[in-house]
């Protein structure tokens, strides 16, 4: 799935104290009530209004989103019973680590994604090979940019699986230790439909549950956590990565095979991604 990327735009908010009008009025026997303007027209000085700051969402709440609303930063629907269907579940909720005032968008998307990504493999119990050869993956909101000038820092983070590049998939009602089994994959597997030229070109992607022509059958760690993007050399002869992992997955020996190659783009390695995909074609 394609790096995720959110647009913060932080308003610079001065909070101004507010001032009331709070003089008694008192003149003769007007009883009104209605307060008396002072002769310069100025009104006294009040208590400051106190910022509202939207509570935090709940950890374990169920949302029925959209691929696009994974996109945004600042969440507005509002969750759903988990045992109707919901396409996210909140898996982690914590503080925003080392964001520093003045608030920095770049800074807040990053230290997100990288906090989210961390704790997903945990929450799912996936080996590092099996949450790549899934299609499951995170997603990260914020406070509103008010509310992060107003000190909140708490980090919501959804798991979600995409169905196709467009649509997400209803999640169980408890979506923790999705992938803790091999036979996972062939529920939330990497699958598509489309020939070889889409495979090298990422189209037609979609969960092994729905029909497909071909499967990600092998995961290989191109690189560590710190490391550049490799550029080029992520790209080779495709039959010397994946030919012995697409023969044993369709038990051909010998026989003429299909094999594709996925590597991950630049910006899926710097979100993290550190692993290229094997494919070959399947029966279905």
């Amino acid at each position: 799935m394609a790096a995720r990327n959110h647009v913060l735009t932080r308003a610079v908010v001065a909070l101004v104290a507010a001032s009331t009008l709070t003089l008694s009025a008192c003149s003769g026997d007007d009883s009104s009530g209605e307060p008396e303007a002072t002769a310069t027209g100025e009104s006294s000085p009040s208590a400051s209004a106190t910022p509202t700051v939207a509570p935090e969402p709940a950890l374990g709440a169920c949302y029925r989103l959209t691929v696009a609303q994974l996109t945004e930063a600042h969440p507005e629907a509002a969750p759903v019973p988990c045992t109707q269907p919901h396409t996210t579940q909140t898996y982690l909720m914590t503080t925003l680590s080392g964001i520093a005032e003045p608030i920095d968008a770049t800074a807040v998307a990053a230290t997100a994604q990288r906090q989210c990504r961390g704790a997903l493999r945990a929450y799912l119990r996936a080996t590092p090979a099996r949450l790549a050869l899934s299609r499951a993956t995170s997603a990260w909101f914020v406070p509103t940019d008010d509310d992060l000038e107003a000190g909140a820092r708490w980090l919501r983070c959804d798991v979600a699986v995409s169905r196709t590049d467009t649509t997400l998939m209803n999640l169980p009602e408890n979506a923790a230790g999705l992938l803790r089994r091999d036979a996972a994959l062939d529920r939330y597997g990497r699958c598509a439909s489309t020939d070889q030229a889409g495979i090298a070109a990422g189209r037609g992607g979609r969960v092994c549950a729905l029909p497909h022509t071909w499967r990600a059958v092998s995961a290989r760690r191109l690189g560590a956590a710190g490391d550049p993007y490799p550029g080029a050399s992520v790209r080779g002869a495709v039959l010397d990565r994946c030919e012995d992992a697409a023969r044993a997955y369709t038990d051909n020996s010998t026989g003429d095979i299909d094999v594709g190659w996925l590597p991950p783009s630049r910006a899926e390695w710097a979100a993290g991604d550190r692993f290229g995909l094997c494919w070959t074609r399947t029966r279905e």
